[in-house]
C-alpha cells in the first residue's frame, strides 16, 4: 500500500478513536486490572479503544498487532499496522497529562509512517522517514541544538524497568545527569512528538514495548531525528534511543560511558 493511502487510513482512525475515548464517562476512565507486579495498569477504556481502532483498520486488509490482543504478537511484522490505542493510560484516568491514540505503518520490520492523536490537546501528528512529519498539516523538524549540555532529555520508567538491578539505575541516572533538563510526559509516544517538534532534543526509554513506539519513531524521523538504537525490532522490551541530528554521536558516546543500556 502506498504512504498516501496509509496516512489517510491511519489519520483518521486514531482522530476518531481519540473522540471515542475524549466523549467517555469517568467510570468507563476506570482501572479494570493491572499487570506487570501491579505497575502497569489496564483501563475499561483501552479494551473500547483497541476494538474502535482495530475496527476501523480492519478494513484495509492488512493485520492488526495490538498491545491489547496478546495473540497478535505472534505476527510477523512484514505488512502490518501495529497500534496502541492508549498510549499513557494512568495519565487518562488520573487526568495527569497527556495520552495518545498510535497507529503505525510498519514493514519489513521497520515503521515506515506514524499517526498519532493527543488526546489532550486534540492534536494530530504524521510522519515517516520518507514522509515529512506534520503537526496538524504543518511541517515539523527536530531542533538544531548541537550542545549536549543545554539538551533536553524526555524518559521514563515504563512498568518493566528493573529498579532492583543496580547497575542498570546507576547507569541510568549517569546517562540522564548529563543533559540539562529531564522530562517524564508519562507517555512514549507524546515524548517523541515532542523531539519531533523541537521542544526536546533526545527520547531515550530502556524495556519499553515496540508498540508503545512504534508510530512516534517513524513520526521523529520524518522529523529528522536520529535513531541510535536499536536497529530492529520485536516484541520482547526494548533499549529506544533518538535524538536530533547534531547530538547523535555524542549521545551514542555517552551510551558507552554510561553503560545505562547494558542491562535490560
Amino acid at each position: 500500500m502506498n504512504l498516501d493511502s496509509v496516512s489517510r487510513i491511519a489519520s483518521s482512525a486514531v482522530v476518531d478513536t481519540g473522540r471515542l475515548l475524549r466523549s467517555l464517562s469517568d467510570s468507563e476512565r476506570g482501572v479494570a486490572n493491572t499487570e506487570v507486579g501491579g505497575r502497569e495498569v489496564k483501563l475499561h477504556a483501552d479494551k473500547r479503544a483497541h476494538e474502535f481502532l482495530s475496527g476501523l483498520l480492519s478494513s484495509s486488509g492488512i493485520p492488526v498487532i495490538s498491545e491489547e490482543d496478546k495473540l497478535s504478537h505472534s505476527c510477523r511484522l512484514d505488512e502490518v499496522w501495529v497500534i496502541d490505542p492508549l498510549d499513557g493510560s494512568y495519565n487518562f484516568t488520573r487526568k495527569l497529562g497527556h495520552s495518545m491514540v498510535s497507529c503505525a505503518y510498519v514493514t519489513d520490520g521497520i515503521p515506515r509512517l506514524g499517526a498519532l492523536f493527543d488526546v489532550v490537546s486534540e492534536t494530530l501528528f504524521l510522519g515517516g522517514p520518507d514522509f515529512p512529519s506534520r503537526r496538524d498539516g504543518e511541517l515539523i523538524r527536530c531542533s538544531p541544538l548541537t550542545d549536549l549540555s543545554a539538551a533536553v532529555l524526555c524518559t521514563g520508567f515504563p512498568a518493566r524497568f528493573r529498579f532492583d538491578s543496580r547497575g542498570a539505575a546507576d547507569g541510568y541516572f549517569t546517562f540522564m545527569s548529563s543533559f540539562a533538563k529531564v522530562r517524564m510526559t508519562g507517555s512514549a509516544a507524546h515524548s517523541l512528538c515532542l523531539l519531533a517538534q523541537g521542544s526536546a532534543e533526545c527520547y531515550a526509554e530502556r524495556s519499553i514495548m515496540f508498540w508503545d513506539v512504534a508510530a512516534g519513531l517513524a513520526v521523529a524521523q520524518g522529523a529528522g531525528a536520529k535513531l541510535v538504537q536499536p536497529q530492529t525490532y520485536g516484541f520482547e522490551p526494548l533499549s529506544v534511543v533518538l535524538t536530533n541530528a547534531h547530538l547523535a554521536e555524542r549521545v551514542s558516546e555517552l551510551m558507552e560511558e554510561s553503560r545505562a543500556f547494558h542491562h535490560q
